[in-house]
């Protein structure tokens, strides 16, 4: 066992004290000993269940037209958040799409209105399981009560919220159809916030964060489960630093204030730092594609 860190919760500022380790061979991150009680950790105030936004006839309309002309003639004006993701994935609209740690559906409700029509989105932690249209449904289950097959599958900074990640992706390996695509956004140990900011690193998040994978430790799992890994595009952004700086100073990413917000120009910087470092494949973030055989 690697050295070990002394992390605090400091999303909501409770203090409590989580022990990690690294991994001295592929450099992964793990928590030691983590809570029994972690859905205490998820209360309504976080994040991804914020209420869910929906949008009328005419703006869906809007968004249809604009993920058209993005795919089709590749115009990044019109290009949503999720472009990249879907261009890489290269899903058709009628295909069985997946969410992993969904939250309250909000990116499943943007593809919807992209035209998408065959969109499960499942979490362990929402309320109850719905319908939020023809064609959109959200489950209120865990990985490993997902039955049935996907043509693509997504996690979107949700697989380091699962306690074991080899099992975990061998469950999401189960789950892809023959030729099918898997995206894992997730933090990295690889990045240089980690070295900078070690304890205060925000992307550490713990306890909800059993684990953060390195590129390697990424590798290896998708060798064990028989997944090729095409593609690797690091996306890590000004939050990195922004937000460690204030743990660092001892304040919770939701204490606010004007002495506690980093001036425009800093934000700037941050940006810029974050770009640079996503190029030399160093920022603490990335999307992960992997394909199934067949």
């Amino acid at each position: 066992m690697g050295p070990t860190y002394q992390v605090k919760e400091m999303m909501f500022g409770s203090g409590e004290h989580f022990v990690y380790t690294q991994c001295p061979q592929c450099g992964t991150i793990q928590q030691l000993n983590p809570p029994q009680n972690i859905s205490a950790f998820y209360p309504k105030a976080y994040y991804s269940f914020a209420g869910l936004s929906l949008s009328n006839v005419q703006v869906r309309w809007m968004k249809r037209l604009r993920f058209f002309l993005f795919r089709k003639f590749g115009f990044t004006l019109f290009q949503p958040v999720y472009g990249k993701w879907l261009r890489i994935l290269d899903i058709e609209k009628d295909q069985e799409i997946a969410d992993i740690g969904c939250g309250n559906g909000q990116l499943l409700y943007e593809l919807y209105s992209s035209g998408y029509r065959n969109l499960s989105g499942f979490d362990p932690f929402m309320e109850s399981t719905r319908s939020i249209a023809s064609g959109l449904r959200l489950y209120k289950m865990g990985l490993d009560e997902i039955q049935g097959t996907f043509h693509a599958v997504m996690l979107h900074h949700a697989f380091e919220h699962l306690p074991q990640p080899d099992t975990s992706f061998a469950q999401l390996a189960r789950i892809l159809k023959p030729g099918g695509k898997l995206l894992i956004r997730v933090p990295v140990s690889d990045g240089e916030a980690w070295t900078e900011y070690r304890e205060n690193w925000v992307q550490l998040d713990a306890p909800r964060h059993y684990f953060i994978p390195s590129v390697a430790g990424m590798k290896m799992l998708a060798e064990r489960h028989g997944l090729e890994l095409y593609q690797t595009e690091f996306d890590s952004t000004s939050f990195q630093f922004w937000a460690s700086q204030k743990y660092q100073k001892g304040h919770s990413l939701h204490q606010s204030g004007q002495d506690l917000s980093p001036s425009a120009a800093v934000l700037r910087e941050f940006e810029k730092r974050a770009i640079s470092l996503n190029s030399l494949q160093k920022g603490d973030q990335a999307a992960f594609y992997f394909r199934k055989p067949g």
